[in-house]
């Protein structure tokens, strides 16, 4: 789990920072955009867009800022039994599908943004796209591995296929 930001220009809500979130396995991003990271935006990040969703993981790995690692995230860990795991500056890698997923997760902003206050329209978008790739790691998309069948992808609608005929 990580923070992208602070980002300018601030989107037309005035929000500057993305909250990321992956599964390690799977590779499913969730993401959440907000003014400002504080400790109960974190801490309702992962109650509300990880736990209540997918359910309560075995271990959540962050990089040592202080969000992530307050009291209020430390009783959350110890109330849903997660194990809180810290990457350390010497060794970035522990972190670092965060820090790939952050970077393509900008890319992808980048390359669908016409007016840049807007970005926070474009990021589920972003994130559809991100989920919907093949992944070389697994050799499947994190769509696939997190619900069992491919996406139906808006460019497929108008193409007459056994998966959109009703």
């Amino acid at each position: 789990m990580d923070v992208i930001g602070s980002i300018e220009p601030a989107n037309s809500n005035g929000n500057r920072f993305i909250v990321v979130a992956t599964n390690y396995f799977t590779k499913w991003v969730e993401a959440a955009f907000y003014k400002a990271v504080t400790n109960k935006v974190i801490a309702d990040f992962v109650q509300d867009d990880l736990v209540c969703r997918f359910g309560v993981p075995k271990s959540i790995i962050t990089d040592n800022t202080t969000n992530p690692n307050n009291d209020l995230m430390k009783a959350m860990y110890e109330t849903f039994k997660v194990k809180h795991k810290k990457s350390t500056s010497y060794k970035l890698q522990m972190n670092g599908a965060v820090e790939a997923i952050k970077k393509n997760i900008k890319k992808i902003l980048r390359k669908t943004l016409d007016n840049h206050k807007q970005w926070h329209k474009k990021l589920p978008f972003s994130l559809l796209g991100y989920r919907t790739i093949v992944c070389t790691s697994t050799g499947a998309t994190p769509y696939m591995l997190v619900y069992g069948t491919e996406a139906v992808i808006s460019v497929e609608v108008g193409i007459p296929s056994l998966r959109i005929i009703q």
